[in-house]
């Protein structure tokens, strides 16, 4: 009598609203870098008309949602996209935590690294200070879209001109810091025109192909012993090796255009390359009257990784830039032994071969 009744009122509740298991899907959505919840993203069922975006927690719900195959859509601008297929059952509830990289965050999943017999471990300084992904974007500054700009951002680093790239590390002169890339030392990496201190300079190298921005105030490495005043450490990144992309960007001096993709077959190499062209001398030269300053810039870089094999891989690295002064507008205007037309030229290339020496006991030699 008793069992009946029970099974009566569970029938009863069954059928009340807010009693019943609701068939939904609900999460959460957070960066990658520092586990802040994100707002107004962009959530997404395909396959069926269930679309929702988060709220100020970064929290989202869709309900209710019919049973069958789905696949989970997150976007929003500035992430990457992000799918997961699922499938869900009548009155079950799907839980999702969704962590969103930076479109300039590169993540990795290799936690352990052993160096082999020909090659020592890397040992990095204690007062290392690292800027990456989103962090030096947003350093670098809306007039120019310069990283070294964003290092002026770091504690020690200091400039006494917004118009110069050059910067000063614990009171040493620039000239006395030593600017790496991949490992290269860099003389004079600028847009700049020589002899004419009022224009300014602007780094040659593309911010968008920037991985990560090392800077060493002291203790810095063996490998770098060629300066006595600091080290900058700049890491350039490989294109995707999934799909082909092709953005462009606009800042207060210049646009710029990036494309990368895969290389070759089987996703063992990458390409990516960027142009950034300026326009300071053409504003310049119709809304000041003085000739003095204006110059303008045009730059390419690209680069180029391949695996060979698991333990051979080679890169190549091109960087051209080109920096003109033109004042033939403003000839009648200009001083004795003034500049009315001057240009500067830099031209970098690395081509590298890395070999990862196996600790197995079967070898090949060749």
């Amino acid at each position: 009598m008793y069992q009946i009744r029970w099974a009566f009122l569970c029938s009863l509740l069954g059928m009340v609203p807010g009693f019943a298991q609701e068939t939904q899907v609900r999460g959460s959505v957070v960066d990658a870098r520092g586990g802040e919840a994100l707002a107004n993203v962009v959530i997404q069922l395909v396959g069926g008309p269930y679309r929702a975006t988060t709220d100020d927690a970064g929290a989202f719900r869709i309900s209710p949602v019919a049973p069958g195959d789905y696949v989970l859509n997150v976007s929003t601008v500035g992430y990457r996209l992000i799918k997961r297929s699922f499938h869900l059952n009548a009155g079950e509830t799907k839980e999702f935590e969704v962590i969103l990289s930076p479109d300039t965050f590169r993540q990795t999943d290799t936690v352990e690294v052993s160096a082999g017999p020909f090659e020592t471990a890397r040992q990095d300084s204690p007062s290392a200070l690292v800027l990456a992904g989103n962090d030096a974007k947003n350093l670098a500054s809306v007039l120019a879209d310069d990283p070294l700009r964003a290092v002026q951002g770091l504690p020690g680093v200091s400039s006494n001109d917004d118009f110069e790239a050059r910067f000063s590390l614990r009171g040493a002169d620039y000239e006395r810091i030593g600017v790496y890339l991949d490992g290269i030392l860099l003389h004079m990496p600028f847009h700049t025109i020589e002899g004419a201190g009022a224009t300014g300079t602007v780094t040659s190298f593309n911010g968008d192909m920037v991985e990560s921005l090392e800077l060493h105030g002291g203790a810095w490495p063996a490998r770098f012993q060629d300066r006595t005043g600091g080290v900058l450490d700049v890491r350039t990144r490989d294109g995707s090796r999934t799909q082909t992309s092709i953005r462009a960007s606009i800042c207060a001096s210049n646009v710029g255009f990036m494309a990368e993709g895969p290389l070759g077959s089987g996703r063992r190499g990458s390409w990516v390359a960027g142009v950034r062209k300026g326009f300071v001398q053409y504003l310049l030269q119709r809304m000041n009257t003085d000739p003095s300053m204006a110059f303008d810039m045009t730059d390419v870089q690209g680069r180029l990784a391949y695996e060979l094999t698991p333990h051979n891989s080679v890169s190549l690295n091109v960087l051209e830039s080109y920096s003109y002064l033109d004042r033939s507008h403003a000839k009648d205007r200009l001083g004795i032994n003034s500049l009315m037309e001057s240009a500067y030229h830099f031209s970098f290339a690395n081509l590298a071969w890395r070999y990862a020496p196996t600790n197995s006991p079967h070898s090949i030699c060749c």
